[in-house]
């Protein structure tokens, strides 16, 4: 029996042994397709490739964790770096801009219509727009005014609640029909023929009329004008109607002699300016009343803490 049973281990050895010489010696033959052996060397091994894997992964799950630890550090970084950013610009916001940011201040001079008005303006040391008034009882000739001048305004008549206001020379009434207001608009372009910019005399009735302001802007600006809301009335239509034919909205942010009083409008001046400096940029209008010219003039080193700009740089 035990004679029987080695006899058959040393067979199975045998032929085990000369199958693995046979798998070999297929590698040195020039035929491919007929070395079958081959993947039997393969199957062969697998519990060495698996015990070597193991390790492998344990080392490369240690480096994944390394490098999650660094990005969670560098993202808690970003974090609180934004955060320190975010205050920041929240502290630099709440700052006043200055002139080296760019905090413009627009100044107009609305009822101008005398040389002399004109050429006290001219003398103020930072930038003033006078804004001209077309034709009128007090002055027939009053459009020679814009002759040579590269920086100027029209500054148009509209119907006003005020009976008083209203028997000024060809103010443009809510009723007029759009032929009506474009001859008059017409009329302002001959006059004034290098004029882009026109703002509103009173007309708060008429700039409370929606159908009767958008006429007369359509007419503006088919002559080529843009118009800047003097804003007499609370109610006034020119947002709207600026925004149905995307149109930037220009307005009056205050006007600073409605008490005509050197202090009181220095008072208005400085508004003006910290405005300027907080949001970056105002419009403020005066009228040439000598009160307000001297105001202006002894306000010079406040206005001059901003930029100063015409209504066409503005």
């Amino acid at each position: 029996m035990y004679i029987k049973y080695i006899l058959s281990i040393l067979i199975l050895a045998s032929s085990l042994f000369s199958a693995n010489i046979e798998v070999i010696e297929s590698f040195d033959t020039t035929e491919t397709k007929q070395s079958k052996p081959a993947p039997i060397i393969i199957e062969t091994k697998p519990s060495v490739t698996i015990n070597k894997s193991k390790p492998i992964k344990k080392i490369q799950n240690i480096e994944v964790h390394k490098k999650i630890k660094k990005q969670k550090k560098l993202l808690n970084k970003n974090r609180t770096s934004t955060k320190k950013e975010i205050k920041r610009s929240i502290k630099k916001s709440h700052k006043p801009t200055s002139k080296k940011s760019g905090a413009k201040l627009l100044i107009i001079i609305d009822d101008v219509s005398h040389r002399y008005q004109l050429n006290q303006i001219k003398s103020l040391p930072f930038k003033v727009t006078p804004s001209i008034f077309p034709p009128t009882k007090m002055n027939m000739q009053s459009y020679k005014l814009a002759r040579g001048l590269k920086h100027f305004m029209v500054h148009l008549p509209l119907e006003s609640h005020s009976r008083q206001m209203n028997t000024m020379y060809k103010v443009i009434r809510t009723y007029y029909t759009q032929k009506q207001i474009d001859n008059r608009v017409k009329e302002i372009k001959r006059l004034f023929p290098n004029a882009k910019y026109i703002n509103n005399h009173t007309g708060s009735k008429f700039s409370a009329n929606y159908k009767a302001s958008k006429r007369l802007y359509k007419s503006l600006l088919a002559n080529g004008f843009k118009f800047v809301d003097s804003r007499t009335s609370q109610n006034t239509k020119f947002p709207k109607i600026a925004k149905e034919f995307h149109k930037r909205y220009l307005k009056s942010d205050l006007f600073i002699d409605n008490v005509i009083n050197v202090n009181s409008i220095k008072r208005e001046i400085k508004k003006g300016v910290s405005l300027a400096k907080r949001r970056g940029y105002a419009v403020v209008i005066g009228h040439p009343h000598p009160q307000t010219l001297r105001a202006l003039r002894e306000s010079s080193k406040l206005i001059n803490s901003v930029k100063t700009v015409y209504i066409d740089e503005f």
